[in-house]
């Protein structure tokens, strides 16, 4: 992936990836020359054999032979260099817009947070999928045609002046009339074409938006109202393609006709040259050939111009993923050796404290502990405490204050997060899977294989797995929709236990599982045969009742820090969370009890 500098144009920035294929260009633009030069060469041709007709055709038989074979050579000839020419210029606009993609999709696996803040999903889409289009256009057929234009308007002229400059002359003013008109058309298409593409983008966002929440749509008898939400916004992109659409069929047509123009100033200034015998037969039909291949340029500009612009807006579009700033220290990576031996010593939080952007209060006031190998943390607190703002500081997902966080004593804000998060590995409590196979969904970013069933059965997942449609190969649906809660979050957690990690956070990735299976995997963790050490953080303190910290937080500071048993006994607040919770779980029983 290149690396972009903002302050270049837009037009320079989309030569950068052109320059890739500079070779295939330059053949396409010696053919295209080719083409144009056979093409201005013909209509000569075929005003000098029609001279020789108006003499004796029997003393000229010959020469008349010859030049309709010439005629035949190059229309065949010109017909192989301008299918070949295309093909020289369509190519690589292809790959041109395919390394757009890739380098659009790449940059966006290491942008952070904050530009996820700025730009939704769907909006991502539509730059990605949408936006490149005018791209390949700009690399395809503006390309092609911008020489196509430059070689016919600098041969074809050249042979008008040599037959007839006066009447050259003449039929510039039809052309230059039509093109002057045509001017407000592109001006109009060009502010129209942006216009519609950040209407696409908006009905794209609101399209993954609403499809994500078709559940709540249904479960809430809300379709009306969604349905009304897609309707204004598909409306308003249908009333900007119709505004484009009504310019396009007014003013388009306009430079269609200057082909007829300029052939009734050929038949009409040419045919009196013709009877005052300063122009022949033949130079008066080549000129009319001519006169074709003089206005067809023209033409094309028109659409150029317009296809260029919407380029040029395809470009600045993507260029907000593109040149985006990522940090140099992502990029870097350490040697394998030095990777391997991180976090042989500890994880140590010195006072960290965090404010998200554009707020005053802290989610994270003055935190500061350690976890060694061998060791398991429990953070407890109530929702809202900062207890996944912690986490996210721990794995680098937010940009921690330097002097906050440190690994074996090195500042991870000056480790990669690549290399961070390949000592420290994150489940979250929500989620992630892909609609593939549950093999791929647990595989998935393991470079080492390993034994698929014994993650599954340390997740508690085997059983059921087992019991699939197709067992291991069954697709579990965007995002895990095939699967309740509970089996997302196990699958999750298979992923994690499936390649030995030095250290494992789980944040709350028990919350919706029941309490024999939480009781089961809390002993496959405390074995830990998948992890060195481990950072459990939950709001039940009966998750945490067998490790060797914990931490209790509350609106973002540690208001107290032991084991269960001196918790019990010095914190109130510990110990009131915990009576309420047991509480809670004997309720649930005698329910069940009585329930049975």
């Amino acid at each position: 992936m290149p690396t972009t500098d903002p302050s270049i144009s837009n037009f320079r920035f989309f030569l950068g990836y052109a320059a890739r294929h500079r070779w295939v260009y330059a053949t396409g633009v010696c053919l295209l020359f080719v083409t144009n030069f056979l093409a201005v060469s013909i209509p000569q041709y075929i005003g000098e054999a029609i001279d020789l007709l108006r003499d004796s055709v029997a003393s000229h038989t010959g020469d008349l032979q010859d030049k309709i074979a010439l005629i035949a050579v190059f229309a065949v000839v010109m017909i192989v260099t301008r299918t070949t020419s295309r093909m020289m210029f369509f190519n690589p606009g292809r790959a041109v817009e395919r390394d757009f993609k890739n380098d659009a999709f790449q940059k966006l696996t290491v942008l952070q947070r904050d530009f996820y803040n700025d730009f939704s999903n769907g909006k991502l889409i539509s730059m990605v999928n949408n936006d490149v289009n005018g791209i390949r256009a700009l690399a395809g057929v503006v390309m092609l045609q911008t020489f196509n234009i430059f070689f016919a308007l600098s041969l074809t002229p050249y042979k008008m002046w040599q037959l007839s400059p006066s009447l050259m002359l003449y039929c510039v003013v039809p052309v230059l009339t039509t093109f002057m008109v045509s001017r407000k058309a592109v001006s109009d298409l060009r502010r129209m074409m942006k216009l519609r593409m950040q209407e696409l983008q908006e009905l794209s966002s609101q399209s993954v938006e609403l499809l994500s929440g078709i559940d709540v749509i249904r479960h809430n008898h809300i379709r009306d109202w969604a349905q009304q939400r897609f309707d204004q916004e598909n409306e308003t992109l249908l009333n900007r393609t119709l505004q484009l659409t009504k310019i396009r069929t007014i003013y388009m047509p306009l430079l269609t006709y200057t082909d007829r123009l300029i052939k009734v100033v050929v038949l009409l200034f040419g045919g009196y040259q013709v009877i005052q015998a300063n122009l022949s037969l033949g130079d008066l039909v080549a000129f009319l050939a001519y006169a074709t291949l003089l206005a067809s340029p023209f033409f094309s500009i028109a659409m150029i111009w317009s296809a260029y612009h919407n380029g040029m807006v395809s470009i600045a579009s993507l260029r907000n993923i593109l040149d985006r700033e990522t940090s140099d220290i992502d990029e870097q990576r350490m040697p394998d050796a030095e990777r391997n031996a991180l976090f042989n010593q500890h994880v140590e939080v010195r006072h960290l404290t965090y404010r998200y952007p554009g707020q005053t209060k802290a989610a994270l006031e003055d935190v500061s502990f350690t976890i060694v190998p061998g060791q398991t943390i429990g953070i407890l607190g109530q929702v809202g405490s900062g207890k996944s703002t912690l986490v996210n500081c721990l794995n680098h997902y937010l940009d921690v204050p330097t002097g906050s966080v440190f690994l074996d004593g090195r500042d991870i804000t000056t480790l990669s997060r690549s290399d961070l998060r390949s000592a420290v590995r994150t489940v979250t409590q929500d989620p992630f899977l892909f609609s593939d196979s549950v093999d791929n969904n647990v595989t998935f970013g393991s470079k080492h294989p390993q034994d698929i069933d014994r993650a599954l059965a340390a997740a508690a997942m085997k059983k059921e797995v087992a019991k699939f449609p197709q067992q291991r190969d069954t697709i579990v649906g965007e995002k895990g929709i095939l699967l309740s809660g509970g089996q997302k979050q196990r699958l999750s957690l298979a992923r994690a236990l499936y390649s030995p990690a030095k250290l494992l956070v789980l944040d709350n990735v028990l919350s919706a599982v029941d309490n024999d299976t939480e009781r089961f995997l809390l002993r496959e963790l405390f074995k830990r045969e998948h992890h060195q050490a481990a950072i459990i953080v939950s709001h039940r303190a009966s998750v945490l009742e067998r490790v060797d910290h914990i931490l209790v937080l509350e609106e973002g500071k540690i208001v107290a820090s032991g084991t269960h048993a001196e918790l019990l006994e010095t914190s109130p607040i510990y110990a009131e969370i915990w009576r309420l919770q047991q509480d809670e779980a004997n309720a649930v029983d005698v329910n069940e009890e009585a329930a049975s």
